[in-house]
């Protein structure tokens, strides 16, 4: 008896996660409803040297800042470091 009340428990245990599951994909598939992903496709990339910054990339590369930016979408300019690819030539597809 105490057998089939603990599989009972398990498998209601077991829906409820699958069901916290799916309501937490359907509430981020509704918020990213309509978002235009865009993916940089690097044509080009280059180790960072020490006293590189944004702006001195920026002009060594002769690319508009917002296109740097776009290529480029998770560096941090905060904190370049010696040796870390960025993509010093490429376009955007979404």
């Amino acid at each position: 008896m105490v057998k089939a009340n603990n599989y009972s428990v398990n498998y209601l245990i077991l829906v409820v996660s699958f069901l916290i599951i799916l309501t937490s994909y359907q509430g981020l598939a509704e918020f990213f409803k309509g978002t235009n992903i865009e993916n940089p496709d690097c044509h080009n990339i280059y180790a960072t040297q020490a006293g590189d910054t944004c702006e001195s990339l920026i002009e060594f590369f002769n690319l508009k800042a917002e296109d740097f930016t776009n290529i480029n979408p998770n560096l941090n300019c905060d904190k370049i470091f010696v040796g870390e690819w960025i993509c010093a030539n490429g376009t955007i597809s979404s």
